[in-house]
C-alpha cells in the first residue's frame, strides 16, 4: 500500500508539470484571463451604492447587503439595487440580460427593455474592448444606445436631484465616455466615434509601432513570409474580395500541387463559414478547429491532419484566443486575414513544421515552407502592429495588388 501511495503520488506530481508545462505554454495574458485561477464568466453584474460624509459610529449592516466604510467616512454598500447605485459594474452581456424582458421573444423590441436605470449615467469606461470585441461587440453596442434615454417611469423620481441637461434629453452631451483596447480597431472606432458625444470633443491616443517593436520579430521560423494585397472598394466589401482572390489564385493553386499540411488561418467566424463551403463545393478535403467543434472533433482533426489525411486545417481566431492550440503538422500557412492581436502572428507562424519530420512523409520536404498573408487597405490597424507603422503605410499605398 504505501508503494501504491508513492506511484500515486509521483502520477500527480508529473501530471501537475505537465499541465503548468501547458499553461505556461499559452502565455500569461491567457492565464490572466482563463487560467485556474482565474474568473472567465461573462455574464455578471453588480450595483455599488455610495454615501459621503456618514458618521461612522452609525453605520450599520442590513441584512442582505455588505457595508464598508473607507477612512473618509464614506459608504459603500454592495449588490445595491440598480436604481440607488452610484456604480455598476457588469459586463455587457449581463447588462443586456438584466434590461431585457424575459416574456418578449427572441429578437425583442428595445421598446420593451427596462433601461431607466442608465438615463442618469455621466461617466461610462468600456474596458478590455478588445476582449469584448471576441465575445458579442453587438452587445456593447446595444447597452451603449440605451445610455442616457428618457426614463419611462417617473414615479419615484426627485426631480428637485436631476440635473437640467438629463431632463433637457441632453444628458449624452454631458457625459464622459473611455473606451480601453489593447489595441486599435475599426469596430471600437466606429463605437467610439457613435457614442461618445461629449461638448468637449472626442480624444483618441494610439501609439505608433516601430519596426523593431513589431510582432514579426519574433518569428523564430526560417520561412519566406509574402503579404498580399488584395483589392477592395469599401470596407464592406473586404470578406467576399478575400474570399474571391482566394478562391481564384490560391485554391486553385492548392488543388494542382497537391499540397499537405496547409494551415488556414481565418479570423472572422463569418469568413470561416464562407470558406468552408468554397472547400465543400469544390470537394477539397479538411478538417476545422473552430470555438464551437467539440473536443473530440478538435482531437481527430488534429491527428488526421499531423498525419496527412487531411491536406487542410481551418483553424479560426476566436479558437486560437480561447484555448490556445498549437497545432502541429501545417508546414504551409495561409493568413486569410491579418490577425487581431499582433502576438497571433508569430506565435501562429512558429507553429509552421512542429511534430513533422522528413521521414514522416516523403513530399513533406519536397516543397518549402511558405506563409501567405492577405489584407486588404482596410486592414491598416492590423497591419502596422505586425509590421511596423512606417511599412503598414508603404504596403497600404503600394498600388500592386491582385483584383
Amino acid at each position: 500500500p504505501i508503494k501504491r501511495e508513492k506511484g500515486s503520488e509521483e502520477e500527480e506530481d508529473k501530471e501537475k508539470a505537465r499541465v503548468d508545462a501547458i499553461m505556461k505554454q499559452k502565455g500569461r495574458e491567457w492565464n490572466e484571463l482563463f487560467g485556474e485561477e482565474a474568473n472567465d464568466d461573462d455574464d455578471f453584474k453588480i450595483g455599488i451604492s455610495l454615501t459621503p460624509n456618514v458618521d461612522k459610529k452609525k453605520i450599520r449592516a442590513k441584512k442582505g447587503a455588505t457595508v464598508t466604510s473607507s477612512g473618509s467616512g464614506v459608504k459603500l454598500r454592495l449588490f445595491a439595487d440598480f436604481f440607488h447605485s452610484d456604480i455598476i459594474l457588469a459586463s455587457p452581456i449581463g447588462l443586456k440580460m438584466s434590461t431585457t424582458n424575459e416574456e418578449s421573444d427572441d429578437e425583442g423590441e428595445d421598446d420593451t427593455a427596462d433601461v431607466d436605470f442608465l438615463s442618469s449615467i455621466e461617466m461610462c469606461i468600456v474596458a478590455r474592448s478588445d476582449v469584448l470585441m471576441m465575445q458579442n461587440w453587438d452587445h456593447v453596442n446595444s447597452v451603449l444606445d440605451s445610455l442616457n434615454k428618457q426614463p419611462k417611469n417617473v414615479s419615484n423620481i426627485d426631480f428637485s436631484r436631476v440635473r437640467n441637461y438629463f431632463l433637457e434629453g441632453q444628458g449624452k452631451y454631458w457625459r464622459q465616455m473611455i473606451v480601453v483596447s489593447a489595441f486599435t480597431d475599426p469596430y471600437v472606432s466606429s463605437t467610439f466615434r457613435r457614442h461618445a458625444k461629449n461638448i468637449e470633443g472626442q480624444l483618441r491616443i494610439r501609439k505608433k509601432v516601430s519596426t523593431d517593436n513589431a510582432s514579426i520579430c519574433d518569428v523564430m521560423v526560417r520561412v519566406k513570409q509574402v503579404f498580399q494585397r488584395v483589392t477592395c472598394p469599401t470596407v464592406s466589401d473586404a470578406g467576399s474580395a478575400r474570399l474571391r482572390f482566394f478562391s481564384e489564385h490560391v485554391l486553385p493553386k492548392l488543388q494542382r500541387l497537391q499540397q499537405k499540411h496547409t494551415l488556414i488561418y481565418i479570423p472572422s467566424y463569418f469568413d470561416f463559414v464562407a470558406v468552408r463551403n468554397l472547400l465543400l463545393k469544390r470537394e477539397v478535403k479538411f478538417v476545422s478547429v473552430t470555438e464551437y467543434a467539440r473536443v473530440s472533433e478538435v482531437s481527430r482533426g488534429r491527428a488526421r491532419f499531423l498525419q496527412g489525411v487531411k491536406p487542410i486545417m481551418l483553424y479560426t481566431g476566436r479558437a486560437h484566443f480561447f484555448l490556445r492550440h498549437k497545432i502541429k503538422g501545417a508546414r504551409h500557412l495561409i493568413f486569410f486575414g491579418l490577425p487581431e492581436y499582433d502576438e497571433f502572428y508569430p506565435s501562429v507562424v512558429n507553429m509552421l513544421n512542429e511534430g513533422l519530420t522528413s521521414e514522416d512523409e516523403d513530399d513533406v520536404s519536397r516543397l518549402p515552407m511558405s506563409s501567405l498573408s492577405l489584407f486588404t487597405k482596410f486592414d491598416a490597424h492590423q497591419l502596422e502592429r505586425i509590421v511596423g507603422t512606417s511599412h503598414a503605410e508603404r504596403m497600404i499605398k503600394d498600388c500592386r495588388d491582385i483584383p
